[in-house]
């Protein structure tokens, strides 16, 4: 598998894939699921428009992985802020 890198204009994701097609299929879910913020401001659906399909660099893959690992500290700790 590979790591590609799906666009819109203002919002990006990482998927695995085989290849470029089936990275787009699944870059839209996972834009859907990033757009839902929208859904709910606007009270309609957002419009998806990817611009982009490709390859993933190395340096974007460890931001993303670097990202996350953060999301999850974040909360592991305000999780245990909260219990103390």
């Amino acid at each position: 598998m590979t790591t590609w890198l799906v666009a819109t204009l203002a919002r990006y994701v990482l998927v695995e894939a085989e290849d470029e097609s089936t990275a787009r299929e699944l870059g839209h879910v996972a834009l859907y699921d990033l757009y839902a913020d929208l859904r709910e401001r606007y009270g309609r659906d957002v419009l998806i428009n990817i611009l982009t399909v490709r390859h993933a660099t190395d340096a974007e893959t460890d931001l993303w992985h670097w990202h996350h690992k953060m999301l999850a500290w974040d909360a592991d700790w305000q999780a245990r802020r909260q219990d103390g």
